[in-house]
């Protein structure tokens, strides 16, 4: 389990949202999970997800808001710390 998350709320970023994901991926620190969560882009952000593969969770819903997407991604993070908690 990942000692932290990095949450990126992304919409239509495409040219953008992959710079994002690459800046957190060369830090020193490896303990983290990388949660992105796409505000119901209609550009080629999926794409350049995909590309990450396995290094980046990627989290899909309808349009709903910088801050609806925020929220989503910390729900991810939350159930996958309490999941461990959980399995007693």
């Amino acid at each position: 389990m990942p000692k932290f998350s990095v949450i990126i709320p992304t919409y239509n970023r495409e040219n953008f949202v992959g710079r994002a994901i690459a800046s957190v991926l060369r830090q020193d620190v490896t303990d983290y999970e990388i949660i992105v969560v796409d505000d119901g882009s209609s550009d080629g952000t999926q794409g350049v997800l995909a590309d990450f593969g396995d290094a980046v969770t990627s989290i899909y819903q309808d349009n709903a808001g910088v801050s609806a997407a925020r929220n989503a991604g910390i729900l991810r993070a939350y159930r996958a710390a309490l999941t461990p908690a959980l399995s007693w």
